[in-house]
């Protein structure tokens, strides 16, 4: 087993930092046993057999560590083949691959992701329903998971508009924005030219590769950086497009509805 490359960033990591000390324990030791491709058996048996052979933990505490890892985007564990497998989601981004083929299979569109129930045993979805998505808040309750996770299942099955820019990733995926996305953000902050601004933010993820966002934090990423942009005045020499109004209706159809609402009132 080659040995691993930890970067110093780690220590600054949001992602990190929100984790217990066994969560961050157990991430540490998967960069080690994973094979060159970041992926490992996805058992809890054989990773507490592998990462702890002289420590005292249960495959209850390895479940539940793992569904915390998942949620923060640090792992990804799925069933494929019959057989639950992980992946460690940024390690093309820190690791060098030697081998030329992984020893266990990749996640693919066919594979089933995994979570963990309140005993920390693993759940899988089923073709007759939907179960809590992984990736979730503590505090949703199983009825709000079930329509999250139902709905993102249905949106998936239909085809996605197609995207008028794409922002990169820390795993180097590219992260699709889409002309809904644009005009609701400029009804947002009408004095922002939104293209503009998302042209910069993409040169800002290439020219900085380090600090690129996770795919459950770049929404915030652009957020915050278009609320900056309208608190310091906007986007220098833009001027908001003269048909198109704060709720995006045109000057035209507000006069008019102005003028019907004082007729009528006369």
């Amino acid at each position: 087993m080659p040995n691993r490359i930890i970067k110093e960033s780690i220590c600054r990591s949001e992602e990190i930092d929100s984790l217990s000390w066994f969560e961050e324990v157990l991430f540490y030791r998967l960069i080690v046993v994973c094979d060159d491709f970041g992926r490992y058996d996805g058992r809890a048996k054989i990773i507490k057999g592998s990462c702890f052979p002289l420590k005292d933990v249960t495959e209850k505490n390895i479940n539940e560590a793992l569904d915390k890892l998942s949620a923060v985007g640090l792992v990804r564990v799925y069933e494929t083949q019959g057989r639950p497998y992980l992946q460690l989601v940024t390690w093309a981004d820190h690791q060098r691959i030697r081998n030329q083929k992984s020893k266990y299979p990749e996640f693919t569109s066919d594979c089933r992701l995994l979570s963990f129930d309140s005993g920390g045993q693993q759940t899988k979805t089923s073709d007759s329903g939907c179960v809590r998505n992984p990736i979730q808040s503590e505090s949703n309750t199983e009825s709000e998971s079930n329509h999250n996770i139902c709905s993102e299942l249905q949106a998936a099955a239909e085809p996605p508009d197609p995207p008028v820019i794409t922002l990169q990733l820390n795993t180097g995926e590219e992260y699709p924005i889409t002309q809904e996305d644009v005009d609701r953000w400029a009804e947002l902050y009408p004095a922002v030219d939104i293209m503009q601004e998302l042209r910069k933010m993409k040169g800002w993820c290439m020219d900085n590769p380090k600090k690129r966002k996770t795919r459950n934090g770049i929404k915030r990423f652009v957020g915050s950086w278009l609320s900056k942009t309208q608190d310091k005045g906007g986007t220098p020499g833009y001027v908001q497009p003269y048909n198109q109004g704060p709720a995006g209706s045109s000057k035209v159809e507000q006069f008019a509805a102005g003028a019907r609402e004082w007729a009528s009132n006369g």
